[in-house]
């Protein structure tokens, strides 16, 4: 039998990744998702955590250009940065989530760049950097507002408001 608090993650997840894939088409090369499984990481169960990069990684793969493997580093690097991060920062903090998404922003050009290569693609370098930079002051807001929308009964942690 599928328990409420199930339902109302599918739910919750399901419109997110709607709104984010929906903003990603308006502001092109800047991963809405991305938030989303720091969020998760931070929040929900493993197994759960793994089932959105499953399922954001095929989206990602799909709506790309870019050969078969940019989302899978991208999502990859991105738990790693979180993992190894939070032994020196407050898993919470938006410094923590500000780093993050400098990181971010600094790996957007250079697996592009690479993955381009990789492919005997031309990319020009310029609007990639630029898209980083995007996302390294759109990573942290992002997260902000999903972490404050996210609903109170999903979260594993109850913590003062």
């Amino acid at each position: 039998m599928v328990q409420i608090s199930n339902i109302r993650a599918i739910f919750w997840w399901g419109t997110y990744t709607i709104l984010a894939v929906w903003v990603q088409k308006v502001v092109p090369g800047v991963d809405f998702l991305a938030p989303g499984i720091v969020l998760s990481m931070q929040e929900e169960a493993g197994h759960r955590t793994l089932w959105l990069a499953f399922i954001w990684i095929l989206l990602q793969e799909g709506m790309g250009n870019l050969p078969f493997g940019y989302g899978v580093a991208w999502y990859g690097l991105l738990a790693m940065f979180y993992i190894i991060g939070r032994w020196l920062f407050e898993a919470r903090s938006i410094l923590f989530m500000c780093l993050i998404g400098v990181g971010l922003g600094v790996l957007h050009p250079l697996l592009t760049y690479g993955l381009a290569s990789l492919g005997n693609l031309t990319v020009p370098l310029y609007p990639s950097i630029l898209e980083g930079v995007v996302q390294a002051f759109v990573f942290p807001v992002v997260w902000v507002i999903a972490d404050r929308l996210f609903p109170k009964k999903l979260r594993q942690d109850v913590r003062p408001l």
